[in-house]
C-alpha cells in the first residue's frame, strides 16, 4: 500500500452509490480521507451529519453560485451555525459563475462576499469555485483573511502566478488529464506546498474514465497524472498533496 491520497472536493450525496461504499471504494484504491462539498444549506446539513458518522469523511458548508438567487440572511445564519459542527472543514463552495450566468453578476458578488466575510469570522478556509470569472474571483477575495483553494483550478501562466503569489491553493480535478489543458502545461509553475487534487464527483472523470459518471477513487488517475507530469514518484506527490490537503483544511491525519 502506498502513501495515501485525499480527494478534497467531492460531491458524495451526488453519487451512483451510497456515501458508505463511495468512501469504502475510495479507500480501497489508496484514498484515506474525503472532502465533501457543501452546495446549499440543506446539502451542507446533510454534509455535516455524513462526516459526524463516516471516519475520514470531512465537510464544507457552503452555496454555490447557481445557488445563489434564493439565499438569504436565515441561509447565512444556518452556514454560521454548521460552521461549528465538528467535521465541517471550510466554507463553500462559493464564487463566481459567469459560464452558466444562472443569476446575475451582482447577486453571485453579494452572496459571495457575504460567504468571505463569514470565513473570516469563523476563521475557516474558502472552497471556491470559478469559472470565466477569475480577475472578479480574485478581486472578490481581496478581502478573505483565511486560506483559499480555487476548486478545479483552470488557467494558464498568469492565473498560477497570481494565485501562486497570494499563496492560494489550487485543486487540481479530472480536466487537467484532458488532451487540451491549458492548466497541464503549467503545471511546473505551480507551488509544491500549494497543490491538492480532487474528483469533483460525479463530474469531471479523468481522462481513461471520460463519460463516465465519476467516483472519488478516481482520484488516484489525476494524481498520477501530475506526478508524471512533475517527474515525481507517485507515492511522493500522494504525500504532498495529502500534507496540502490536511495543512489546508487542519484535517486530523497521520502522514
Amino acid at each position: 500500500m502506498g502513501a495515501m491520497l485525499v480527494d478534497s472536493h467531492t460531491h458524495l450525496l451526488r453519487l451512483e452509490v451510497s456515501p458508505e461504499e463511495a468512501v469504502r471504494d475510495a479507500a480501497e484504491a489508496g484514498v484515506g480521507a474525503v472532502v465533501n462539498i457543501g452546495t446549499d444549506v440543506a446539502d451542507s446539513q446533510r454534509g455535516a451529519q455524513l462526516a459526524a458518522v463516516l471516519p475520514n469523511v470531512y465537510s464544507t458548508a457552503g452555496i454555490h453560485p447557481h445557488n445563489a438567487g434564493t439565499y438569504t440572511a436565515a441561509d447565512l445564519e444556518a452556514l454560521a451555525e454548521l460552521s461549528e459542527s465538528p467535521g465541517i472543514v471550510a466554507l463553500g463552495e462559493v464564487g463566481l459563475d459567469y459560464y452558466r450566468n444562472d443569476w446575475s453578476a451582482e447577486i453571485q458578488w453579494a452572496l459571495f462576499e457575504d460567504v468571505i466575510s463569514l470565513a473570516n469570522d469563523t476563521r475557516l478556509p474558502l472552497v471556491i469555485h470559478s469559472r470565466d470569472a477569475f480577475a472578479d474571483t480574485m478581486a472578490c477575495l481581496g478581502s478573505a483573511r483565511v486560506p483559499v483553494v480555487l476548486h478545479c483550478f483552470e488557467g494558464g501562466e498568469r492565473e498560477v502566478r497570481e494565485a501562486r503569489e497570494r499563496g492560494y491553493y489550487i485543486g487540481l480535478a479530472g480536466n487537467v488529464t484532458y488532451n487540451n489543458s491549458e492548466t497541464a502545461r503549467v503545471l511546473s509553475l505551480m507551488d509544491t506546498e500549494r497543490i491538492v487534487v480532487e474528483t469533483d464527483a460525479p463530474y469531471l472523470s479523468p481522462q481513461p474514465l471520460r463519460g463516465r459518471r465519476n467516483a472519488p477513487r478516481n482520484v488516484v488517475h489525476t494524481a498520477d497524472f501530475i506526478a508524471e507530469r512533475l517527474g515525481v514518484e507517485d507515492e511522493e506527490l500522494a504525500t504532498l498533496t495529502t500534507r496540502n490537503a490536511r495543512n489546508l483544511f487542519g484535517l486530523p491525519l497521520e502522514i
